[in-house]
């Protein structure tokens, strides 16, 4: 828990769209009390920004991290956004800086990462470490936990849980843009589902993951479906273009991906915007190797047994739950924010609508800041801490692991046993 007095000031490392929804955040919640002092970020068009927008001026914008790290400690509060490879650097120059951290997930990309950033809260245990674990703030999850936590509907007993990622989201994010290789990136599971590890285990309220075992792969998105007598490197020359479920320029016309924008207003813009751009490129044809579906079965140590499903392969991009309880069952799905609650005792069907508005995962980016706020100011208890999300990182990099041996169990509590006790 970390108290201050007056006006906290931010630097933030890597100005793209989940640090801006942040500094957005901080702006509609707090404006008076914080203060962004410095960025970090290579692309000129985001230091031009931090000019314009932040009325940040020399001195203040930097290169890359390791130019502001050089730096004697410029801000109370540091704002990790970089490329997830980079985060363990930055968690280890920032913390021996004396930030504190507000940190994107992962917070690690491999075991051995997740090891030494293990390590690093021991020794810097008075330093606070948020991490944008943004879904148990939401106003959906949370209320879904209280019903759970009720204990109207007695003891939790199975979890089904869906990932549903969207066909369109993962060719743009997964297979085209910057999280499609392990190599640069991390695995599927990890950057994009150690957040929903860290909501089972925020739902449970406690429970430990015992184990977990996982099946999947890369099926369909692989060069070996690339035919080059019907089909082009790049979208805007192949003759399916305006076929293709996958099209470059289909989807970039939909309005339906928003974190990057096209001009295609004319056949020359599309050919100008997508003819060159890693976003352009055939998704058979890409560098991706990450999983694009993959199944995983996870036992608690309450004995509460949870099957996860991730999959690209879907029409929306959302959530998916289904709670079964000793008396009663609890539906849950995103976008719209449903909740349907039936009482076994009763047949009783109950349906809860949430009038979620803000953008940004469902309310989750405003209301981390937030709690952020107020327990930076105040003391207030905070529900994301770096020791908090070690093992829903521990159950995605294990997941991975048990996926790569063919669904081979792995042993969640006694890894987390050994890094907790032994940090090994």
């Amino acid at each position: 828990m970390k108290m201050t007095q007056g006006k906290v000031t931010f630097s933030v490392m890597g100005l793209g769209g989940r640090a801006s929804a942040y500094l957005s955040a901080l702006q509609a919640y707090a404006p008076h009390a914080y203060q962004l002092v410095a960025v970090a970020d290579p692309d000129p068009a985001k230091q031009a920004r931090a000019r314009s927008e932040y009325g940040l001026g020399e001195g203040q914008i930097f290169d890359t991290d390791l130019d502001m790290m050089a730096q004697p400690r410029l801000s109370d509060v540091a704002i990790i956004a970089t490329q997830d490879k980079l985060h363990l650097r930055d968690i280890r120059g920032l913390l021996e800086k004396g930030y504190d951290l507000i940190l994107e997930k992962p917070v690690a990309t491999t075991l051995d990462e997740l090891r030494e950033v293990a390590g690093l809260s021991r020794v810097f245990p008075g330093q606070m470490v948020a991490v944008c674990h943004v879904l148990r703030h939401s106003p959906f999850f949370e209320r879904l936990r209280q019903i759970i936590a009720s204990g109207q509907f007695g003891p939790v007993v199975s979890i089904q849980h869906n990932e549903n990622i969207g066909y369109y989201h993962f060719a743009h994010s997964y297979v085209r843009g910057p999280w499609n290789n392990e190599q640069t990136s991390g695995p599927l599971t990890l950057t994009k589902s150690c957040h929903d590890m860290d909501i089972l285990l925020y739902l449970l309220g406690g429970a430990s993951c015992q184990s977990i075992a996982s099946v999947g792969g890369l099926s369909v998105f692989r060069r070996e479906h690339y035919d080059p007598d019907t089909m082009a490197p790049m979208c805007v020359d192949c003759p399916q273009k305006d076929a293709c479920a996958y099209s470059a320029p289909r989807l970039y016309g939909s309005g339906k991906i928003r974190s990057v924008v096209f001009d295609l207003s004319s056949v020359d813009k599309v050919r100008e915007s997508l003819g060159n751009s890693p976003y352009g490129r055939c998704v058979y044809a890409c560098d991706n190797n990450v999983a694009d579906h993959q199944a995983t079965a996870i036992r608690f140590d309450n004995g509460v047994t949870a099957t996860f499903n991730l999959s690209a392969f879907t029409a929306k991009v959302n959530r998916s739950l289904k709670v079964m309880c000793q008396f009663g069952e609890i539906r849950a799905i995103e976008k719209p924010y449903l909740i349907e609650t039936t009482d076994f005792r009763t047949d009783e069907t109950n349906v809860i609508e949430l009038d979620v508005r803000e953008r940004g995962h469902g309310g989750g980016d405003s209301a981390f800041v937030r709690d952020f706020m107020e327990s930076y100011l105040h003391g207030a208890p905070f529900s994301s801490t770096l020791e908090q999300s070690l093992e829903s990182h521990a159950m995605a990099l294990l997941a991975e692991g048990s996926r790569r041996e063919n669904g081979a169990a792995k042993d969640v509590s006694q890894w987390m046993q050994r890094l907790v006790t032994h940090g090994r």
